[in-house]
């Protein structure tokens, strides 16, 4: 993100590579150069063994377009945003289960790596994977690149002991901590073999903390939900630090003068819409004269035919009750208007007489209005704003804004406690639904043997009492007042939305708490309800696995990889939690990759373009077809082989 002159973030977005294809040179082709592959779960890393930087990178998932349904792959995904429903990778967790989608991922890569071979694969692969990774999942994978890519060769390594290798300060004794995109692996490495069978996972890790960033600034901000994307979210994570005293430091962001000068601005795009220019005041008068007149005309027509039913109703029952004298016709006719005798249907002739009565007049006062509108008497005083005022007037305009803001206010304020005092009474432990009951419960006992509550005047009192308890709502005219005021507030403008969506100032965020909070998850998975121990608790866990002395060799070098490592604080914070479980006076030392993303493939591009490796740690498709399911070579990076247990025969009875 982008910080302007007046401390405002703005987003840059996130740089898509170019999808060029990259040049397949002839010495590649000759040597034949082994292929690198760093298979993350976010990205995909692909180039030539022994080079320092990979050839392409792109995002490793898959995704259909909306128009044609055509499958975009990598950096052919130009708005993630925009398939971000149909997306798919080739993981679940960090473990390769959909095939599909590898498959489609692998052809992407190979093909923009410019191989040109005429369908034959000359060049060994070496592939990164993860800790522990199942024999299933590896048999189908060598499977698909022997049978279908017919690679010469294959070798598997872990991304974080690759990187381990590609340190500077290579030490034969250390801890690795492998911060990825969906977990989170701690390797201890002891007179330098990786110790495997004490290495832990955590189910944690960046997109977990998007994805709990993105709900919370949802929650917080309902208006920019759509702005608050997941690529969004993966900008302002950047602006978020690990800090050393979690608690402490959220008790600071109470301190209002605290939390102003610390919380970030983040600007969302906006394009401002130019107002038009105000109406002329003759335009809008004859408008208001002509939807006058429109509205007379259609009044007139309802009040007319309105009349004309009326008048036609009421000789109707004119005609009716010139039947009184004769009882069975009479008796019928009354039964079709559904009245039962003759002082109903009296009642219900002088209630059409009135109605008529009303129409006549409303007409009559419509035909006046209408005269007066000809004079040129009836068109309202068009409404001054603030701005064309002078400054009396608009000194009473703000008293009478203000009143009107008051009058809102205290009908609010009475509904709220009337919806307070509800709230009350529906409880059963609280101080007005107790003294209802006491008041019912002493009525009940003052007379068992005789009802005589009602006789007395004051028990009426007592009955008014408890039914304003019950059942005191709010009053139809109260709410008809809160609905004109709120209009007329509107209509000036002076709404409690001061912010007008078309302002920069509305499309605009702020980071406070979630800058050291969505960080903190790393160390208390619980936040978002994860039944896992944190990065200390685990690593003091696997410290609890070997002797004092161990535990120093350990400590002394701990290593950090993985695109989470780039948190800042991580280091502070890590430091001062090995400082705690530690003896006292204990040494340690945190380190960090240098370049924490491209660490695993440098490392596994370095090993890969030693000779020496390529006897011992590849293996080749008669390896493959004669060891069987999920077989690989071992070395110092990779994982340990484990033959997967044949299925027990059931014995025959």
């Amino acid at each position: 993100m982008k910080k302007d002159e007046e401390g405002v973030y703005h987003f840059v977005g996130p740089t898509i590579p170019t999808d060029a294809i990259a040049t397949y040179e002839p010495h590649l082709r000759e040597n034949k150069v082994p292929i690198v592959v760093d298979f993350g779960s976010s990205n995909c890393r692909l180039g030539w063994a022994g080079e320092k930087e990979p050839r392409i990178t792109f995002r490793n998932a898959i995704a259909k377009s909306r128009k044609d349904s055509e499958i975009l792959v990598g950096n052919t995904i130009g708005n993630i945003e925009a398939v971000r429903q149909s997306l798919k990778t080739p993981f679940d967790r960090n473990v390769i289960t959909h095939f599909e989608a590898f498959e489609t991922v692998m052809d992407y890569g190979f093909s923009r790596l410019g191989l040109d071979s005429n369908g034959e694969f000359l060049h060994p692969l070496c592939f990164t994977e993860g800790p522990a990774n199942p024999n299933n999942s590896r048999c189908n994978l060598t499977e698909i690149l022997f049978e279908l890519y017919k690679v010469p060769s294959v070798a598997f390594g872990i991304d974080s002991l690759f990187s381990l290798q590609n340190h500077q300060h290579f030490n034969q004794d250390s801890l690795v901590i492998s911060m990825g995109h969906q977990t989170i692996h701690i390797i201890p490495v002891l007179d330098g073999k990786p110790c495997l069978y004490q290495a832990r996972r955590i189910n944690l890790g960046g997109l977990q903390l998007y994805n709990y960033m993105q709900r919370i600034l949802q929650l917080r901000y309902p208006s920019h939900t759509n702005n608050i994307t997941m690529t969004r979210v993966e900008e302002m994570f950047g602006l978020s630090s690990i800090s050393d005293d979690f608690f402490t430091e959220l008790k600071k962001w109470k301190d209002p003068n605290y939390y102003e000068k610390n919380e970030l601005k983040i600007q969302f795009p906006f394009v401002p819409v130019c107002k038009p220019p105000p109406a002329d005041p003759e335009v809008l008068k004859a408008r208001r004269q002509e939807l006058g007149r429109r509205l007379i005309e259609i009044n007139a027509k309802k009040r007319e035919a309105k009349l004309t039913e009326n008048n036609a109703f009421l000789s109707h029952l004119q005609v009716v009750h010139g039947l009184k004298n004769q009882e069975s016709k009479f008796r019928k006719s009354l039964d079709k208007l559904r009245l039962k005798d003759i002082s109903e249907l009296e009642s219900l002739i002088d209630k059409t007489r009135a109605w008529i009565q009303k129409a006549e007049e409303a007409k009559l006062r419509d035909a006046q209005r209408q005269e007066q509108g000809a004079q040129g008497g009836g068109e309202p005083e068009v409404k001054k704003r603030r701005e064309d005022m002078g400054q009396t007037e608009r000194l009473e305009f703000d008293v009478w804004i203000k009143d009107i803001q008051t009058k809102l206010q205290e009908i609010r304020e009475r509904k709220a406690a009337r919806a307070a005092r509800r709230k009350q009474l529906a409880k059963r432990r609280t101080a007005a639904s107790q003294e209802r009951m006491r008041i019912i419960n002493q009525l009940a006992r003052n007379n068992k043997e005789e009802d005589t509550f009602g006789l007395n005047d004051s028990d009426w009192d007592v009955y008014k009492q408890i039914s304003r308890d019950a059942e005191e709502s709010d009053s139809e005219e109260e709410t008809l007042k809160a609905q004109e005021y709120e209009s007329v507030l509107r209509e000036h403008n002076q709404g409690e939305d001061q912010l007008h969506r078309n302002s920069v100032e509305w499309h605009r965020i702020h980071l406070s708490t979630e800058l050291i909070m969505v960080p903190e998850i790393i160390f208390q998975p619980s936040i978002i309800g994860l039944d896992q121990a944190g990065l200390a608790e685990t690593i003091q866990f696997i410290f609890s696995k070997f002797s004092g002395e161990e535990v120093e060799r350990l400590a002394n070098n701990v290593f950090i990889t993985g695109g989470l490592a780039n948190i800042k604080g991580l280091k502070e914070r890590l430091e001062l939690e090995l400082q705690q479980m530690l003896p006292f006076q204990a040494t340690f030392e945190v380190r960090i990759s240098e370049d924490p993303v491209l660490s695993s493939w440098r490392g596994a591009s370095d090993w890969a373009s030693k000779p020496k490796n390529m006897s011992y740690g590849f293996m080749s498709k008669e390896e493959y077809e004669e060891k069987g399911d999920g077989y690989f070579k071992e070395h110092f990076a990779s994982n340990i082989y484990t033959p997967t247990p044949s299925k027990i025969q059931d014995p025959i009875t």
